[in-house]
C-alpha cells in the first residue's frame, strides 16, 4: 500500500501549515522514521500498533527538521495516512488485471480499517485485503509473508508480490515468493544485499507485460 499504492507525499497538503515550503522534505522523513521504527520493533519482537508507528515517525520527521507540535496537532495529522492518494496509474492498472482475470490481494502493513479507506477508489477491482494485524507481525518479518499464502491458499511460486519498497521485495523474495521491485522513483537505489527482484518496472502499468496470462 504505502509507497506502491498511495503517495505518502501526498501528506504535503496537511504538513504545509505546521511545515511551509520545507513539508516535503517533512514527509519523505515521515515515511522514512515510519519505515526504520517499524523494521526495528519487529526485530525486538515487538508489535505496537500501526498508528503509533506513524505517529513516532512523524514526530522524529519533525524534531528533524526543527518543528515540534503539540500532542492534539500530531494526532490529527498522523490521520493524513487515511487520506492519502493514490497514484494515478493505480485504478487503470488494477482494474484491468482484474478484468483480465488475474487475483488482486492489497498486502500491507497498515490496519485493515485503513486499507479499506484507502483503496476507497478501486476497492470493486481487489478481490481481498491482508493485514500485518491479523499475523502481529510487520514487514519484513517472515511470518507475515508465509500469512499471505496460507490465508490466500497459495503457493509461493503461484504469487507476484508487487512493492515500491526494497525491504519489502527482500523479505518476499526470501519466502520464496516472485517480486516486481516498482522504481517510482527514478533514482531509486535497490539494497545492495539480498535476493534481487524478478522484474522491475516504473509504475503499475508494467505489469501487464511481466505477469503470464491468467489460466
Amino acid at each position: 500500500m504505502f509507497g506502491t499504492l498511495a503517495d505518502t507525499v501526498s501528506v504535503v497538503g496537511e504538513l504545509a501549515a505546521a511545515c511551509g515550503d520545507r513539508a516535503a522534505e517533512v514527509a519523505r522523513a515521515w515515511r522514512r522514521k515510519q519505515v526504520e521504527y517499524m523494521v526495528r520493533v519487529t526485530a525486538m519482537g515487538q508489535f505496537p500498533p500501526f498508528a503509533d508507528l506513524t505517529s513516532w515517525g512523524l514526530v522524529g520527521a519533525l524534531a528533524e527538521h526543527g518543528f515540534s507540535l503539540s500532542e492534539v496537532q500530531t494526532g490529527q495529522l498522523v490521520g493524513a495516512y487515511r487520506r492519502l492518494r493514490p497514484f494515478d496509474d493505480v485504478r487503470p492498472a488494477v482494474q484491468a488485471l482484474h478484468e483480465r482475470g488475474d487475483s488482486i490481494v492489497v498486502f500491507s502493513v497498515g490496519p485493515r480499517a485503513w486499507l479499506e479507506e484507502l483503496t476507497g477508489s478501486y476497492r470493486q477491482f481487489v478481490d481481498g485485503i491482508v493485514s500485518a494485524e491479523e499475523v502481529g507481525a510487520y514487514k519484513p518479518h517472515p511470518a507475515i509473508y508465509r500469512h499471505l499464502l496460507d490465508t490466500t491458499k497459495t503457493e509461493p511460486a503461484a504469487a507476484l508480490l508487487v512493492s515500491s519498497n526494497p525491504f519489502d521485495v527482500i523479505g518476499a523474495a526470501s519466502v520464496g515468493l516472485r517480486t516486481a521491485w516498482c522504481r517510482r522513483d527514478p533514482s531509486a537505489i535497490f539494497d545492495p544485499w539480498g535476493p534481487r527482484p524478478d522484474h522491475v518496472i516504473t509504475g503499475l502499468a508494467g505489469l501487464a507485460d511481466v505477469l503470464p496470462p491468467p489460466r
